[in-house]
């Protein structure tokens, strides 16, 4: 059985000054089924890259949660061990790699995937699998084409995150990097009508979401593939916070 390493090598930064940048606060407890339902997400937290939304994002004090406008992706996290790499898609898998030097880094932890024909099963076992998954793994989010088209619910547990709950009120995540777009499983009633649009329409209808999106590193893994080796540079990742207290 594949289990996914829970924790980072080094606690969390906390400090009691609100800290310019995204912040998740405080809020209702969302549910991971891939429709963001009316106020569902209204009380999150709205990242941008310049004008346009790339996700939202708030907590309820266990967990941190995300709704991002994406069909499938990857979620990644720069610890001070190695990148961390949450993706997906029509299942769910997650990867590590260890540093080798300053930017290099070597995988560890191959992806295990799992869940495939979930979107098929009723409310009640997604919801079960969902939770026990996020039990053992520290993270959960619904698979594609479960729930509505370009909508992905995401939930990573404090405890995976190394976040501290002490003294301090903003806590910093490790470097986060988010790279999502349209994807929907094989044999989904949409896909015949989608494969009948333009590259470019899919492009302007269904755009691609990339945060942060001011760089790209250029030997960026691809979605759901891990080469043995890659290159990662901390300052490809964005800083987030969460708010303990609101």
């Amino acid at each position: 059985m594949y289990l996914f390493v829970v924790g980072f090598s080094a606690c969390s930064a906390t400090r009691e000054v609100e800290p310019s940048g995204p912040i998740a606060r405080l809020g209702s407890t969302p549910i991971i089924d891939g429709v963001f339902d009316s106020g569902e997400w209204d009380d999150a937290a709205i990242v941008r890259a310049g004008t346009i939304e790339q996700f939202r994002m708030k907590h309820d004090g266990v967990n941190l949660y995300l709704a991002v406008r994406a069909g499938g992706g990857d979620l990644r996290f720069s610890t001070d061990a190695g990148l961390r790499v949450l993706h997906w898609s029509a299942q769910l898998g997650s990867a590590e790699y260890l540093k080798s030097d300053t930017l290099t880094q070597l995988l560890d932890k191959p992806f295990a995937f799992e869940l495939w024909g979930l979107q098929d099963e009723s409310p009640a076992v997604i919801h079960e699998t969902l939770a026990g998954y996020l039990a053992e793994h520290g993270w959960a989010a619904n698979t594609a084409s479960m729930g509505n088209l370009m909508q992905s619910e995401l939930v990573v547990s404090f405890d995976w995150l190394g976040v501290n709950i002490g003294p301090g009120r903003f806590v910093e995540l490790p470097g986060v990097r988010i790279a999502g777009g349209l994807m929907i499983s094989r044999g989904d009633p949409r896909e015949e009508e989608l494969m009948e649009l333009s590259r470019e329409e899919l492009g302007r209808l269904y755009p691609s979401v990339v945060w942060p999106a001011e760089s790209v590193p250029s030997d960026s893994i691809g979605m759901g593939v891990c080469p043995d080796t890659i290159r990662i540079d901390p300052a490809d990742f964005g800083k987030i916070w969460i708010d303990l207290q609101g």
